[in-house]
Formats: structure tokens, C-alpha cells, sequence
């Protein structure tokens, strides 16, 4: 009989408290949670079952990579149509003219078609943070959540910026932009007051730096990422849960204001389809959420974006980008399915 690893998840008291008592006790452990922090899975790292879930952490991984074919990697794109993206980003960019957002990450789910499973794309994938979870997702994702090293330091990574480094001047045009500015800092000042939820001495370590990413498509990414660090109390291990879970959704693939950004983006955000267990999905669910390993020392974590899910109906690949004022539909969309690729060169 085919085991769930669904039935172990938690809701978010109880993944807090367990998150507590396993970094009291410096127990090493594995978590993924979904984007609203409502439903969690923790795995002691002993009792991670390699056959159930795959993680790379950074270099930390419960799986030894096999030999794989160099095929050339086929991806089919089949996104939803202009006119639906449109009426999505409308209703995002007015609330955004009302004063109700000033930013906000419009998301949807593209079907794809890949030549290749999804352990093939994991154990291909060239990413930061990997997860495979019972052959259901696959996330392989570049951004940090937060890090929190062994004194204490708590350090969050938002990137906010995408253009192709093929382009003439990329880099100067991506940092030049307006539009990309104003987001970027957007997302630099919600992070900064989410870390000032939890930590003292906060500040912006670095401003607006450029990350390279190669595609199988054999494109090369640029994107803009920043550093926002604080200073955490002598005893954070015993109340990790309640850090982790406090700074959730993420920033970064939300908005600002988040609590009423939330309410928009469960309004614009039309996720209907069926999973493969016939379970109608309408929300984001795990993507956009978090994966995190702690060490019994040191705490580290992924934003769960480049997401890949099975359906009922094949594969969909979710992505979005963050709407402004200054936000151009025509460019909303292209960036959207620009941002569906597999990182294998």
C-alpha cells in the first residue's frame, strides 16, 4: 500500500513546539512548510526516509547522486493565456492605485512537459536548496530564507530582479531600473522589519547584488539579491519555532504590506487544478514556502521558489514576479514564463 508522507504534516503550533524541542536539544533535523506556515513536515535527520524525501541543504544531503545520462533536457512550455494573466495582474494593480499594497508577487501554475522525472531533476538540478518529496514536488531553488549561524547572527537574502545576462549591459540596465529598484527596496525595508520581529542591531549588510544562474536552455539569469542581518538572544535554540514561524510567508514572495498583500494575493491567485491523488488544489501550497536544516548548531533555509508539482493532469511549473505601480503587464507575463526552467547546463 503506497504511504503518504502527507499524513505527518503539522499545523503551526505544533510544528513550532516541535521545532523548539528539537533545537533545545541540538537534534538535527529537516522541515518544509507550505507558503502560509499553516502545514508543516520536521524530520529528525535520522529518521528522514531517502526513499519518501531527497534534500540537498547547501551541500548537506541524504543522497548519494547517481550517474545520469547527459540528454539534452526538453521542457514544453503551456502557459495560461494573456487574458487571464490580465485580469489577475488588474486586480493586483488596483489595490496597489488604492493604497492597499505597494507591492505585491503575483503567482500562477504553467503545465509543462519535461523529458525527463523528477529525480532526474533533482539529482541534475544545480541549485542552493533541493527538495524531492515523495515523487509529488520537486523544489530547486537559489534563495535563502534565513541563516542563523552559531553565535546567534540571523541573516535573510531577498532577491527581487530578473534579466536575461545575454542582453547588452544587463546588469547596469537591471540595477538602472526604477521599477526594479523601488521593488527591490520594498522587499529590503518588509524584510528588515520582519527581522526586527525577532532580533536586535538590524541592518543592511549588503545592497543590491547581482547572483549569476544558468538554465537548461542554456541562458544565463541575472538576478538582484540583497542581505538583511540582525543579532538573535543567547537562547534561540529554544524558541526556533517560534523565529521560523513568526517571519512567515516570506517577504520576499509576498508583499507589502503582507497581512492585507495576503488577502490580494488570495484573491488574484486562481489555483485550481487536481492533484495527482485527486485533491482539488486552489492554493499555492508548498511552493513559495520554506525548507530548512538544522545542524544542531547553526540553522539553514530555503525559499521554496522553481517549483515543479504533479497533478492529476501531468506536470505544472509555478512562478511570478512582484507588482508594483510602475509594473507593465506585457512585461509581468514574459518575466513569468521567462522564470520556468530547469537549472541543468
Amino acid at each position: 500500500m503506497y504511504q503518504r508522507v502527507n499524513k505527518v504534516k503539522l499545523n503551526r503550533a505544533e510544528s513550532i513546539e516541535k521545532i523548539n524541542d528539537l533545537a533545545s536539544n541540538k537534534i538535527p533535523f529537516l522541515m518544509i512548510s507550505d507558503f502560509e506556515g499553516e502545514k508543516s513536515m520536521i524530520w529528525p535527520l535520522d529518521n528522514v526516509n531517502p526513499d519518501k524525501v531527497k534534500y540537498w541543504m547547501n551541500g548537506i544531503s541524504n543522497h548519494v547522486i547517481s550517474e545520469t545520462q547527459n540528454s539534452q533536457i526538453t521542457l514544453q512550455k503551456f502557459p495560461i493565456s494573456f487574458e487571464e494573466y490580465q485580469q489577475a495582474f488588474e486586480f493586483v494593480k488596483t489595490n496597489i492605485l488604492l493604497g492597499n499594497s505597494f507591492l505585491t508577487n503575483l503567482t500562477c501554475a504553467t503545465k509543462i512537459d519535461l523529458n525527463i522525472d523528477l529525480q532526474e531533476v533533482f539529482e541534475r538540478s544545480e541549485a542552493r536548496y533541493k527538495v524531492l518529496l515523495n515523487d509529488e514536488f520537486i523544489c530547486f531553488s537559489p534563495e535563502i530564507f534565513v541563516q542563523i549561524n552559531e553565535s546567534g547572527k540571523i541573516s535573510s537574502f531577498p532577491m527581487k530582479g530578473t534579466i536575461d545576462a545575454n542582453i547588452p549591459h544587463a546588469e547596469s540596465i537591471i540595477l538602472s531600473d526604477k521599477k526594479e529598484f523601488y521593488e527591490h527596496t520594498t522587499i529590503v525595508d518588509l524584510i528588515r522589519n520582519d527581522i526586527s520581529k525577532v532580533a536586535n542591531k538590524v541592518w543592511v549588510e549588503k545592497f543590491r547584488y547581482i547572483d549569476k544562474i544558468q538554465t537548461s536552455d542554456k541562458k544565463e539569469l541575472l538576478q538582484v539579491s540583497s542581505q538583511v542581518s540582525g543579532l538573535l538572544t543567547e537562547d534561540w535554540k529554544q524558541k526556533l519555532g517560534d523565529i521560523i514561524f513568526s517571519l512567515l510567508p516570506a517577504g520576499s514572495i509576498s508583499g507589502a504590506p503582507k497581512d492585507k498583500t495576503l488577502e490580494i494575493i488570495a484573491e488574484a491567485e486562481k489555483y485550481t487544478y487536481f492533484s495527482q491523488f485527486g485533491e482539488l488544489c486552489n492554493k499555492r501550497g508548498f511552493y513559495t514556502g520554506i525548507c530548512g536544516i538544522f545542524s544542531g548548531k547553526t540553522f539553514d533555509s530555503g525559499v521554496m521558489i522553481r517549483f515543479i508539482e504533479k497533478t492529476g493532469n501531468g506536470l505544472v511549473y509555478k512562478s511570478g514576479g512582484g507588482i508594483t505601480a510602475h509594473s507593465i503587464v506585457e512585461n509581468e507575463y514574459q518575466e513569468m514564463i521567462q522564470k520556468i526552467y530547469v537549472p541543468i547546463v
